[in-house]
C-alpha cells in the first residue's frame, strides 16, 4: 500500500433498517454530544458530561459559541440535560465506563442502541497504471444516551437511575478532578 494514498473515508451505519453515508471531514457534533475516542482521557469526558448536565441554566458554553440558541420557555424549571455518548470499534468499551461512572455521580436514566458501521476507504494511487482501490470493514458502534429527566421506558436499551446507596455523588468540580 505504499504505492497508494488515502484519498476519501466514508462511514455507512446501518442501525436497524436506516442507513447514513457521512464523510469524515463533515461530521457536525450537537453540543451535548461527546464522541469516544481511544486515544481520549476518561476524566476529560466525564468532566465535561458533568458540566453539561450541572449546568445551572441549561446552556452550555459550546452551545454560545456555535451560535445556536437554547430554548429557555419553562420558565424557573430546569429541562432535563441530556448527554449523549458516541464511540466506535476499541473505544466502545471505553464509553460503558464512563456511562457507568456518570451514572454513580449522578441520578441518570439512560438509554443504550448498538449498531454496525461499515468504514469505506477509498485509496488513490500515487503511479500511473494502478487502479483506485477500495476497502470495507465493519465496526460496532455504541450510543449512550444519559438524561437526567425519564425516557422512553419502553426502549429496549433503556436502564433507569441507579438508587441513593449506590451512588457516590463525590466532587463534581472539574478542577477538583484528579487521577
Amino acid at each position: 500500500m505504499e504505492k497508494y494514498r488515502l484519498a476519501e473515508r466514508k462511514s455507512v451505519i446501518s442501525s436497524s433498517g436506516g442507513t447514513t453515508t457521512s464523510g469524515s471531514d463533515d461530521s457536525i457534533t450537537a453540543p451535548n454530544e461527546l464522541r469516544i475516542t481511544q486515544q481520549g482521557k476518561p476524566r476529560n469526558y466525564i468532566s465535561y458530561a458533568m458540566n453539561l448536565l450541572t449546568s445551572s441554566n441549561g446552556e452550555d458554553d459550546s452551545s454560545t459559541r456555535t451560535g445556536e440558541s437554547v430554548n429557555a420557555s419553562s420558565g424557573n424549571v430546569a429541562a432535563p440535560r441530556t448527554v449523549v455518548l458516541k464511540a466506535m470499534g476499541r473505544a466502545v468499551n471505553k464509553a460503558v465506563t464512563i456511562a457507568e461512572i456518570l451514572k454513580r455521580k449522578a441520578p441518570l436514566h439512560q438509554i443504550t442502541s448498538l449498531s454496525s458501521c461499515e468504514l469505506v476507504d477509498i485509496y488513490e494511487p500515487l503511479e500511473e497504471g494502478l487502479d483506485q482501490v477500495q476497502t470495507k470493514r465493519y465496526v460496532s458502534c455504541m450510543v449512550i444516551t444519559l438524561s437526567t429527566g425519564p425516557l422512553d421506558q419502553n426502549n429496549i436499551g433503556y436502564q433507569p437511575p441507579l438508587s441513593p446507596e449506590m451512588m457516590q455523588p463525590g466532587d463534581t468540580r472539574s478542577d477538583a478532578m484528579t487521577v
